[in-house]
């Protein structure tokens, strides 16, 4: 019997079908695939990226400028220029004119200044701990706005230039933000949003964007898939244009076809979490004994194919260590050595019993524990499998738990995780933002609470006081010695373990369009497909 065989953009059709009574956008619809389950119809720029939609931040709001991690080139956005004071406690911006909500109303520095007043109001909204920075006011006077700090921060500018605008007249009404679903977004952005399903999202160009040439496509569409081999097939077959997917073997991918192409640029570290609040991982000499039992060169190969390296376990990424990376650090770097490793658990007072294994200093075996990571990720699947080998070597028992991603996230950060693979949840020009995000007490919380990027639950009284001075100055040897003294102080302590570096994952199938970032033009740094900086992608990919 002969079966009748859709083609990919039939299949999208029905996809698109499912979301909206209108079939397709007219024009060209440029298609991302994306191996996750988002939830329900919300976008609201201010919650967390598992509580809200994928175009939410990337092609519907906008922020005032967008920082590339990769080279610290900034990007002007809703703000057209920035200065600090001659003491640095002053920021000054000029925002852009002639842009209108998409609503068909004026923005201006009101709505910028209304925009960080209200996470002043809701301190739950603000993740990035802007008003904890030293900020004290934020006011707008025409096409300025000023914001004041009682001490120096200069490291702030990457979050206030990354925080969404929102209108005024909109939210001044909003009186419960954490539970405001925002299903009608008004916005600046080069998006509007049009339908929703649990398969598919689709935007539509804003035809009143202020840049009047762009975008120049009509429509974005976002295709759900369970895992990244279901996305990887999509982007093979030709039946989206772009993902941002951890695969095993980018080159492998590339290799297939002339159309497809890959750009991972370094830009974080992807790490083995430590739940330092749970026994035995708040001792820090049981970490440090875990950190050595780890083969973080096999870990990169089986993830990556060779095509991302093991990380340095300073937790400085390659194009930082030259400036950042001091030599009084480098003696304090584990390697990878299973006899040593052995030995110093059983020297920490876990010894083994005659089957091998791993005793708690009580004397009774430790538990299996579970390692913490998505459910279809293939890459973290992987290094959790190594990990889990290389720690059997010395008697410690593991399993993998794989969690979609609103259980994985929220369980890294409430702290119901023994260990767990993820990535810096904060990264940038230099290794502060990795190291602040990761360590600061503004960014923890207790047990059940969640901490925005604190994942580890670890403070030390050194490093909140060398983040402190590295913020209070814009000396570059000042911030140097302050940053030598996080750097050994978590060598010492290895809250975490360093395994890769953390390339973003920007697959592209080049058929139907031109304009992709790539390393001859590093527009962006290959951001997520729900990341500010993917905002530029969808404004310079145009149509063959």
């Amino acid at each position: 019997m002969k079966r009748n065989l859709l083609s990919p953009l039939a299949l999208l059709t029905l996809a698109l079908a499912a979301i909206s009574p209108a079939a397709q956008a007219q024009g060209s619809t440029f298609t991302v695939v994306r191996p996750t389950q988002w939830g329900s119809h919300n976008l609201n720029p201010f919650l967390p990226g598992d509580q809200h939609l994928l175009p939410t931040n990337s092609a519907i709001y906008e922020t005032l400028f967008y920082v590339n991690s990769i080279d610290g080139k900034v990007t002007p956005v809703l703000g057209t220029a920035s200065k600090w004071s001659a003491d640095n406690k002053t920021l000054t911006v000029t925002t852009r004119g002639g842009v209108k909500w998409n609503d068909g109303q004026a923005f201006s520095a009101a709505d910028a200044a209304f925009t960080f007043n209200y996470l002043k109001q809701f301190p739950a909204l603000d993740t990035t701990g802007i008003w904890k920075s030293g900020l004290t006011s934020v006011k707008a006077s025409g096409n300025t706005l000023t914001f004041s700090f009682s001490a120096p921060n200069t490291p702030v500018f990457a979050y206030l230039a990354n925080t969404p605008i929102v209108p005024q007249h909109i939210w001044k009404d909003v009186k419960d933000p954490l539970t405001f679903t925002n299903q009608k977004p008004v916005a600046t952005g080069p998006f509007v949003f049009d339908s929703y399903s649990q398969q598919a999202l689709r935007v539509l160009k804003n035809k009143s964007y202020w840049m009047p040439d762009k975008p120049a496509v009509d429509a974005v569409v976002w295709l759900a898939t369970s895992s990244n081999d279901a996305a990887l097939l999509k982007l093979l077959s030709g039946e989206v244009d772009f993902g941002y997917v951890g695969i095993s073997d980018p080159k492998g991918f590339a290799a297939k076809g002339k159309d497809n192409v890959y750009w991972w640029p370094t830009n974080n570290i992807n790490f083995l979490y430590f739940n330092t609040v749970k026994a035995p991982m708040n001792d820090p000499a049981f970490r440090r004994a875990v950190a050595g039992a780890i083969n973080t060169q096999n870990v990169a190969q089986k993830a990556y194919a060779g095509a991302v390296p093991a990380a340095s376990a300073s937790a400085i990424m390659p194009g930082q260590q030259a400036q950042w990376l001091p030599d009084s650090a480098r003696a304090l770097l584990p390697k990878y050595d299973t006899a040593a490793a052995d030995a110093a658990l059983t020297a920490a007072g876990y010894k083994k019993d005659a089957q091998g294994r791993r005793l708690g200093k009580d004397g009774k075996p430790l538990p299996a524990f579970k390692i913490l990571v998505g459910a279809g990720w293939t890459d973290f699947i992987t290094m959790a499998q190594v990990v889990g080998d290389d720690l059997k070597k010395v008697g410690i028992a593991t399993t993998i738990d794989q969690q979609a991603w609103g259980s994985y996230s929220g369980g890294l950060q409430t702290g119901t995780y023994d260990m767990g693979v993820s990535w810096g949840w904060g990264n940038g020009a230099t290794p502060y933002y990795t190291f602040n995000a990761a360590f600061n007490p503004d960014f923890s919380a207790p047990v059940g609470k969640t901490a925005p990027s604190n994942l580890s639950r670890y403070t030390n009284p050194a490093i909140t006081k060398a983040l402190a001075s590295f913020r209070s100055t814009s000396d570059t040897a000042a911030q140097k010695k302050a940053m030598s003294t996080i750097i050994t102080t978590v060598l010492k302590d290895m809250p975490w373990v360093p395994l890769t570096d953390r390339t973003q994952f920007g697959l592209y199938h080049t058929s139907r369009f031109t304009g992709f970032p790539s390393p001859q033009n590093p527009y962006n740094d290959a951001s997520p497909d729900d990341a500010p900086g993917a905002r530029l992608l969808y404004l310079n990919v145009k149509p063959k």
